[in-house]
């Protein structure tokens, strides 16, 4: 019955459970996955403190926050006290007790308190000081329930450092620059998390910052988009293709999927900028890389990049051998020769790309109709070499 708690409505009721739940350990150890929505508390109509509640909260303070703490107590205090209910400071409460949980998501629009909790979990600050907290994490989703809205990359940070989270998914995500991000200044030996998933990453350069932390992850996908109220993409806030390139290398023995795309918007801003765009470089050192998604422009240079085209290797060279899913999106069909002749010399190459069975082609072209018979001489390579081929 209490596998799952949701915190879509809260009221006096709600509070009450949190309190029972505090006083019932074993309750509390049943709780696997819960639910956190909040909005600002001036959003909130008042709530009636009665005299339990009162002795509930001074005892649940003392717990959490030690006297050199005495600042931030009393912003807590206030909070729950406040004219207006506060669900993010009594979620925060309620969240402190729920150390058997295995899946989390968020979706709230502002934080001001919980990110307390998180941070000192990942300190190992009272009151997690005497155990490991959220020893069977697994799983943390961040999903903004309002329209334009995001949740802040650091609010998350503090989950790699849990000894149990496997995958980080979130929509909505707003990066942080480099000399805003947030260092905790742990030491660990390696990271947990194996899995992270991006929909929609606001001034998105490619989440350096989380990559940074982990030691062996397996998959990436991060679609960077731009925010709804953003007009233009800042330059030290866009996505490098490069800087993301070196960020990924530690993970050449373990990195198994790799998805990097642009939302609609940010990819038309792009257009309108006449911006062109730095292939990632080479993925040959990635030995377990199966599946790649990736843009044209992203995977070989084009002819309106008039940089120097010395380094340049062929797709043959730069694709690991343990390739088995390739996905080309944003194809520009005024570039599309020099990629089917590239592909095409992949596919002959069979012998070397054993594994390899699907080839797809995401194209931005509203002329359906005339790309039927621009690959259909690849269409019979793929299929004489066992290879599908899809256009799209």
């Amino acid at each position: 019955m209490y596998s799952y708690i949701s915190s879509d409505t809260f009221s006096k009721k709600f509070i009450h459970f949190i309190m029972r739940i505090w006083r019932q350990p074993k309750l509390a150890r049943q709780v696997h996955r819960l639910d956190l929505c909040w909005t600002q508390c001036d959003q909130n109509d008042p709530v009636e403190m009665d005299n339990e509640m009162g002795s509930f909260i001074e005892g649940a303070l003392d717990e959490i926050f030690p006297e050199e703490e005495r600042e931030q107590r009393e912003l807590w205090k206030e909070h729950l006290y406040g004219e207006g209910l506060c669900a993010e400071a009594w979620l925060g409460l309620l969240l402190v007790r729920l150390n058997n949980l295995q899946i989390i998501e968020f979706g709230h629009e502002h934080s001001d308190l919980i990110s307390d909790i998180l941070l000192k979990a990942a300190k190992r600050q009272q009151p997690f000081h005497r155990g490991v907290p959220f020893p069977h994490l697994e799983e943390v989703r961040a999903c903004v329930n309002w329209g334009a809205s995001w949740i802040d990359s650091d609010f998350l940070t503090p989950f790699f450092y849990f000894p149990a989270v496997r995958r980080i998914y979130g929509t909505a995500i707003g990066e942080k620059k480099d000399d805003d991000s947030l260092d905790l200044n742990i030491h660990q030996s390696s990271c947990p998390v194996r899995d992270i998933t991006v929909e929609e990453g606001y001034w998105c350069r490619g989440m350096l910052d989380w990559l940074a932390l982990c030691t062996g992850l397996e998959q990436i996908s991060i679609c960077v988009e731009i925010q709804a109220d953003e007009y233009e993409i800042d330059d030290e806030e866009a996505f490098n293709a490069a800087d993301f390139h070196a960020a990924i290398l530690p993970f050449v023995t373990t990195l198994k999927a790799l998805r990097i795309c642009y939302g609609d918007v940010y990819r038309d801003r792009l257009g309108e900028m006449e911006a062109v765009e730095t292939p990632f470089g080479s993925f040959k050192a990635f030995t377990v890389l199966e599946q790649l998604t990736v843009r044209h422009d992203h995977l070989m240079r084009l002819p309106c990049d008039h940089n120097n085209h010395s380094d340049v290797e062929s797709l043959s060279e730069s694709l690991p051998h343990s390739l088995v899913s390739l996905e080309v999106i944003d194809v520009m069909i005024d570039h599309h020769l020099p990629l089917r002749s590239e592909l095409s010399k992949l596919v002959r190459q069979r012998r070397d790309f054993v594994h390899l069975q699907q080839i797809t082609l995401c194209i931005q072209s509203e002329d359906e109709e005339g790309l039927n018979g621009m690959f259909d001489s690849l269409k019979l390579e793929c299929q004489a070499a066992g290879i599908t081929l899809k256009i799209a």
